[in-house]
């Protein structure tokens, strides 16, 4: 008798659980060509779905392709762009799949798909005069990759706190069904408070957290996001980045000095990987460098970029 209220409690405790995993998805949203014709933006098709992708500045100018991180999208290089342009750079930005307005394939979420994902809209966008790549946290990593497996495509290379290995991820999103529950419950709130972290106190932070919020919003978002966090997107990149030390480039690294995301270890290992890397740290900031010293790194990409 016991045994039978334990199971049928066990499976009401498990319908339960189903129903408040459902009830708070927030994946109410579906990108498609009408949401995108409404959305506006350029979009192009690639092997594994739609990428999201602009032009900016002139068209006659010198090339930069940039790489968001993990979770920020496109728009997170928006202080970049401005800068870029007024400098006379012609500037290509785009969302990673699952990311912005870019596809959420079902697939995995590791370093060969954002790789081949770049190299294809390259491909596609019909680029083949070299140009200067710039990357921020996992974008550093992915544009390493993009650099050592086409060197021919690259002039120089920036990195911005770059991912490179050891980057911690809590166990418990690796977990299959406990991790997709607890990515339910709390992993929106999570990731938006780390980005709001990242931002400061940036003018327009409101603005930037519903952009961003507003991503989590589109079917297949959280499946990208564990998918991510479960393959070797976020693993070992030293192979690539001593690939790229052996190359004849001129490389530049810039850094939070306060990062805790990014460890003086880690720098120490790029810079073993990189002899003749170029750094650039910068004081009293953390990750979200990007932003809340916009000036400053916006000065050593402009300054690099230009010196023969």
């Amino acid at each position: 008798m016991k045994l039978k209220w334990f199971s049928i409690s066990f499976l009401l405790l498990i319908v339960l659980l189903a129903g408040v995993y459902l009830f708070l998805d927030p994946e109410k949203n579906v990108l498609d060509e009408s949401s995108r014709a409404n959305l506006g933006g350029t979009y192009i098709s690639l092997s594994e779905g739609v990428t999201h992708y602009q032009f900016d500045g002139p068209e006659n100018g010198p090339l930069v392709v940039l790489v968001h991180g993990g979770t920020v999208p496109a728009w997170g290089w928006d202080g970049q762009i401005k800068a870029l342009r007024e400098a006379g750079f012609r500037v290509l930005s785009y969302d990673k799949y699952g990311r912005g307005y870019s596809d959420r394939p079902k697939t995995k979420y590791d370093q060969k798909l954002y790789q081949e994902q770049l190299f294809e809209l390259i491909n596609a966008l019909g680029i083949t005069q070299p140009f200067d790549l710039i990357g921020v946290s996992l974008g550093g990593a992915s544009a390493i990759n993009f650099t050592a497996a086409y060197p021919e495509h690259v002039r120089k290379l920036i990195l911005i706190s770059p991912v490179i290995n050891n980057f911690k991820v809590s166990g418990m999103f690796r977990v299959p069904i406990v991790g997709d529950f607890i990515a339910r419950i709390a992993g929106v709130n999570v990731i938006i408070d780390r980005f709001k972290s990242l931002y400061g106190n940036y003018p327009g932070l409101d603005t930037y957290v519903d952009l961003f919020r507003e991503q989590t919003t589109y079917k297949g978002f959280q499946r990208s996001l564990l998918s991510m966090l479960r393959s070797d997107a976020l693993g070992d990149y030293s192979p690539a980045y001593r690939i790229v030390g052996k190359q004849q480039r001129d490389v530049l690294l810039i850094w939070g000095m306060e990062d805790t995301e990014i460890t003086e270890a880690m720098i120490e290992n790029i810079k073993a990987c990189i002899p003749n890397i170029e750094a650039e740290p910068v004081d009293s900031v953390g990750h979200g460098i990007l932003i809340q010293k916009m000036d400053t790194v916006n000065n050593f990409i402009i300054r690099f970029l230009q010196t023969n």
